[in-house]
């Protein structure tokens, strides 16, 4: 059995250090790899226009590249979106899949939604140094990077309709104040991937697996020996 292992947004594959030290002490696991995703840590960005699909064509492209088989792809926040994606196509190498945080649903509360609709009607009068304002700090973020294109594109990709294309076991664990994806995200995709299991780790928040890593790997751990 072999562990690949998507960070998320703003983060690099050695936020997974410790997770792949416990991974690669379980007796089923050949091998652990965590990838810098195009544009974070050592891994330069490939297009300034990326979304979604073309990460899961790239994270596959080193999956097969390696010649990975009996794959279990663990995925965190903007990695778990990643992650469902390639899960949907059901590839032949895919064995499970554990998301954490993953926001692979869109639905903007309220107070977004009229806030994106305010910036939509009046973006041409708005004063550049007034835009910075409205953005969040995450997109402020990721246009001082040079990705704030892609930051908008995988803000808005929904996976409501592809998630219920997920065959395989999946594992989805949640920090129980996780503000980022709240737990009703994780509920609705809990009832729209089958043969899927939610755990929720009290006290934990959005890293749940950095906060929490006892804990989040004995999940993992369970998770592979019922495979």
């Amino acid at each position: 059995m072999n562990i690949v292992a998507l960070h998320g947004w703003g983060h690099e594959k050695d936020s997974f250090n410790e997770l792949k030290k416990q991974l690669e002490s379980l007796p089923q696991v050949k091998t652990v790899y965590a990838f810098d995703l195009p544009g974070f840590g050592n891994q330069k960005l490939v297009d300034n226009k990326w979304d979604i699909p073309h990460y899961a064509d790239w994270v596959q492209a080193q999956i097969k590249r390696l010649k990975l088989k009996d794959v279990i792809l663990i995925g965190h926040s903007f990695g778990g979106r990643i992650a469902a994606h390639i899960a949907s196509q059901n590839p032949d190498y895919l064995e499970g899949l554990v998301l954490s945080g993953a926001p692979v649903l869109y639905r903007p509360t309220l107070k977004v939604t009229m806030k994106r609709k305010l910036f939509s009607t009046l973006k041409d009068i708005i004063p550049t140094k007034a835009k910075s304002f409205i953005f969040s700090k995450e997109l402020k973020d990721a246009e001082s990077r040079g990705l704030g294109a892609i930051f908008r594109k995988v803000v808005l990709f929904d996976q409501t309709k592809s998630l219920p294309k997920i065959a395989v076991p999946t594992l989805l664990i949640w920090g129980e104040y996780d503000t980022d994806v709240p737990l009703r995200i994780a509920q609705e995709t809990h009832t729209l991937i089958p043969h899927s299991k939610l755990i929720i780790i009290k006290g934990a928040t959005h890293t749940s697996f950095l906060t929490h890593p006892y804990i989040f790997f004995g999940y993992v751990k369970k998770f592979i020996e019922s495979l």
